[in-house]
Formats: C-alpha cells, structure tokens, sequence
C-alpha cells in the first residue's frame, strides 16, 4: 500500500508554526514584499499560497496581492520564506524516517511512503490517522493523506481527501466518474485533447489506449498510472538534469550592471552546486530583453567546475552572444547541467584544484554564516 501526504496550505501553514497568532485569520503568502539577491526591493506580487479563511473570500493562488487585499482589506499578505519551508520538510522527512525508509519526497510539501513490508500495511487507514495525529502534534502542519496500492491513485486521493482528510481508495473503479481533468498529471493541453476524443471521464480510459498513445511517452505514463498498471517504486533520490538560477527585474541598460548580476547568479549556483556534490559540464546563460527577444547560449567543458570556472565561461557567453547591446535587459538565467555525482566525486577527491579548495572553503563559510557571507569580486 502506497501512502502519499500533501501539507495543507503549506506556505500559510509554515507561517503560522513561526507564529501562532495568525491561526485562524485571513492569510496569503505572496512572492516579492522583500529584498531580492540583488539588493531590489520587490512588492507584493502573486499569491502562491492562500489561507482557507482567504479561499472562503475567493482568494486562491495566482489571484494579485493588491486585488486580495481590495476583496479582504484585513487579509495578512507574508513574503516566502524558503529557508523555513526546507527546514519543516526535512523535519517531515525525519519523522517518517521512524517509520520506513521506502521515502520519496515527491516536492517540497508532498512524500510518498511504500508501507509494504511494513506492519503498518495491514492496517494503513489506522496508521494514516495516527501518522496525521502525529504530524500535527509534533510539527504544527495540518495535511491531507491518500492511500491506494498505486502511488498515484493514492496522490489522487489526497486530493478528494483535502483539506485535512484521509482517504483510501481501494480499487481503480471508485474513482471511475471522475471527470479525467481532475486526475494528477492531466494538464490542460492533455485534457482537451482526451476530451475532443470522447475521453472526459476516468471510466473511458480503460479502452482507449490507442489515444493516449498518440501523447507519446507522457501519454502512455499517464494511461499506466490512471489504469493501475504501472509497477509503482518509491524514488529515494530523484536525479537532477539541471541547476539553475534566474531573475525578472526592471529593464537595466549597463552592462557593468548585467555582468555584476552574473555573478551573484554563478554564486548561488555554485553553492548548490557544491551542497549537492556535483561536477556540472554544460554552462548555459539566458538573456531577456526589454522587447520580449530572448537569446540563449551554452557550452560543454570537460573541467573540474569552480565558482571561477563558471563565472568566466558565463561572462564570456554574455559578451559573445549580446547581440542587442542598446536593448535593456530584464530577465537573466545561468544554469549548468551534465550533472554527475560519481564523476563529481572522483573528480572533487582525486584531482588539486587550487580554485576548488578556495571553494569548498567558501562553501563551508557560507553553509554556516549564510550564501552572502561572502561575495565575489565586482558583485553588487
């Protein structure tokens, strides 16, 4: 049996474990209202995450933090917060650690636990309400659960089960007059093009796999995962095809501007980078102008990575590949991909690297005093 958990309102739910005081009133968390890695000062933007008192009013996610405060003028609107997210996760992740370590962390709010083995599987609606007890007492965060013997039926689940419920689902035919939208994984695109071919409920999909076919690997995935066939497994570790950093902000003209703006983008990819013990070999820089053309550009280079290393590859593909150089900038975007932990580490523990012990040195000054404890030379 699979058991999938989704926290409710996790951003609201978050906010309010850091302060009780907001239990029970009207609450958003919106992106902005704070200081970027820049230094710019952004306003409340979008809501990424409404209180239930707040979707009582008819604020829900993407609704505008100055419309949410016209509809409800006492709604409390909060900048995110991610440093705390990451920490109630793994707060999550730890205690279910008490339980199995068949653990996938699905996203930041969401796990997927196989009880199989387990002598919770004989009973898992017992153990579901017990675990939800559980995580309410020990870490404040109200949660939705799901149960059925596939990962994503049981994803499906949680969501009949929200907010704050439980529900099983014991077999694929309970869940057959459900419109085929409201099943994980059916986006918009997918869903019109099922539903122009007759399929808009759940219960038409057993017959038409010839259809979801024609989606191509998604399609016949999805087919797999409404239809219960697939061989579900929990993923302990999902890997990474990418890193990236990027940034929207007010249309800036200077290039000394743009190119100090690189570099606070390198140092944080480089710290993930680091943290995560990986060797990068794809370098990639995406440009934005004021007039909405976008130019990308990127290189493969089989070297050990150092913040150095990407700060000059990138500012090489800056000044090579600017080829709008009266336009103003507003969006910037480094990333590195080619990711590899077994060569990472091979490469990290083997070879001297002057510039990769200079490094890991910053690295560990910055694990513990924070990512801008130290900056690089021309940052802002």
């Amino acid at each position: 049996m699979f058991l999938h958990i989704d926290l409710d309102c996790f951003f609201v739910s978050a906010a309010r474990v850091k302060d009780p005081s907001l239990n029970g009133k009207v609450v958003a968390v919106a992106g902005g209202n704070k200081t970027d890695i820049f230094g710019d000062f952004i306003e409340s933007g979008v809501i990424v995450s409404a209180s239930y008192e707040a979707r009582a009013q008819g604020i829900v996610c993407t609704t505008h933090s100055n419309l949410a405060k016209k509809i409800c003028p006492e709604i409390i609107i909060l900048p995110t917060d991610f440093e705390l997210y990451s920490e109630l996760s793994n707060k999550l992740f730890t205690l279910l650690l008490n339980f199995t370590n068949e653990i996938e962390k699905y996203s930041i709010d969401e796990y997927f636990v196989d009880l199989a083995g387990t002598k919770f599987d004989s009973n898992p609606l017992e153990f579901a309400k017990f675990l939800k007890e559980k995580i309410q007492n020990e870490l404040g965060l109200p949660c939705s659960i799901g149960l059925s013997k596939t990962k994503f039926i049981a994803k499906f689940a949680t969501n009949l089960a929200k907010p704050n419920g439980i529900r099983l689902i014991s077999s694929p035919d309970e869940i057959s007059e459900f419109e085929i939208s409201k099943f994980p994984g059916v986006g918009k695109s997918a869903s019109k093009f099922l539903n122009s071919r007759g399929i808009t409920h759940i219960k038409d999909v057993l017959n038409a796999k010839s259809v979801f076919d024609k989606l191509g690997k998604n399609g016949i995935t999805l087919y797999e995962r409404i239809c219960a066939l697939d061989s579900d497994k929990i993923e302990k570790q999902r890997q990474r095809k990418s890193l990236a950093m990027a940034r929207t902000f007010a249309p800036i003209y200077d290039r000394s501007v743009i190119e100090k703006r690189l570099l606070v983008l390198c140092r944080y990819v480089s710290f993930d980078v680091y943290t995560l013990g990986l060797n990068p070999s794809k370098f990639e820089l995406k440009i934005r102008y004021k007039d909405r053309q976008s130019i990308s550009a990127s290189v493969t280079l089989h070297e050990i990575f150092t913040q150095k290393l990407l700060e000059k590859t990138i500012k090489e593909l800056f000044f090579t590949h600017d080829k709008f150089s009266d336009f103003a900038i507003t969006y910037l975007s480094v990333a590195v991909g080619g990711l590899d932990t077994k060569e990472s580490k091979s490469l990290f523990d083997n070879l001297p690297n002057k510039n990769k012990t200079i490094d890991n040195a910053l690295t560990k000054i910055r694990l513990k005093y924070g990512i801008d404890a130290i900056k690089s030379g021309g940052e802002i």
